[in-house]
């Protein structure tokens, strides 16, 4: 799970532990006005203040590791006072005993059973917001992707993140050979040629050439970084590559599901070059 859906949770089961004294006493207080101005009304509306604030209590319990039998029968005991027909006298004292009791077994369950069990954590999601947030934006540019270069994409991103750069390079020479317009997106297909050129001057340690593969303006809506004017020949060039190997993840991504555990295990990696 995210660090802001757990904030979200964290925030909704703290809203819910105020609820149950609130609802309670907030019942009861209803109930004493009913009383001293003589309101001639079923005081057994009043009490579904505790009602509530004892299903609130039950399901706070209901999400704990450790599950207090107590605090989950509540429920059973508030409808009690609905059956039952009281004074309205009989009833406000009900009330504020039985308000007093659910805030008891609040504290007792909130210190002695433990936090909140966190929500199942989906391990088939990534983890950076920043990176989803790019892949979503790249799915609908890159939805004529057929499976076979997906998965080449998703062997060249791999490839080149565990430092095995002549693999990477063959791997996009070989997806390259296959490729065409109706297969795959242009700019995907520049992807493949940008890593196989800067991948093969990795693995044998050569400088920057003078003249490099970069992607056109016409693929700036897909790109992850956009390179700056300002940018020199050196900046360009790593710019080009991190974008290649951004837009490679996202392909196998949004187009070849069988590939993702597989990204994921490299997913630092990607998180890195959005950063740089």
């Amino acid at each position: 799970m995210s660090a802001d859906n757990t904030k979200k949770a964290n925030t909704m089961n703290r809203s819910l532990e105020y609820a149950v004294p609130l609802l309670g006493f907030g019942g009861a207080l209803f109930g004493i006005v009913f009383w001293m101005y003589n309101v001639q009304i079923d005081v057994r509306i009043s009490i579904l203040g505790c009602v509530l604030a004892s299903w609130v209590l039950a399901y706070l319990a209901w999400i704990r590791p450790k599950r207090d039998i107590v605090s989950l029968t509540t429920p059973i005991y508030s409808f009690i006072f609905i059956a039952v027909p009281t004074e309205p006298f009989s009833a406000v004292v009900l009330e504020l005993l039985y308000a007093t009791s659910l805030t008891i077994l609040l504290v007792r369950l909130k210190y002695r059973f433990g936090v909140p069990s966190a929500p199942v954590i989906d391990k088939n999601e990534l983890a950076d917001p920043l990176l989803k947030s790019y892949i979503e934006k790249t799915r609908d540019a890159l939805g004529s992707t057929s499976p076979e270069p997906a998965h080449s994409a998703a062997v060249v991103f791999v490839r080149f993140a565990e430092g095995n750069f002549l693999p990477a390079a063959r791997a996009s020479e070989s997806a390259i050979a296959v490729l065409s317009d109706a297969s795959a997106p242009r700019c995907l297909q520049s992807a493949f040629a940008i890593v196989k050129e800067q991948a093969e001057r990795l693995d044998k340690s050569f400088p920057q050439p003078e003249t490099f593969l970069v992607f056109s303006s016409e693929d700036a809506s897909v790109l992850a970084k956009i390179p700056d004017p300002k940018f020199g020949e050196a900046e360009m060039y790593d710019t080009a590559l991190e974008n290649a190997l951004l837009l490679l993840f996202a392909g196998a991504w949004n187009m070849s599901e069988k590939d993702r555990q597989h990204l994921l295990k490299c997913q630092a990696f990607a998180q890195r070059l959005l950063a740089q």
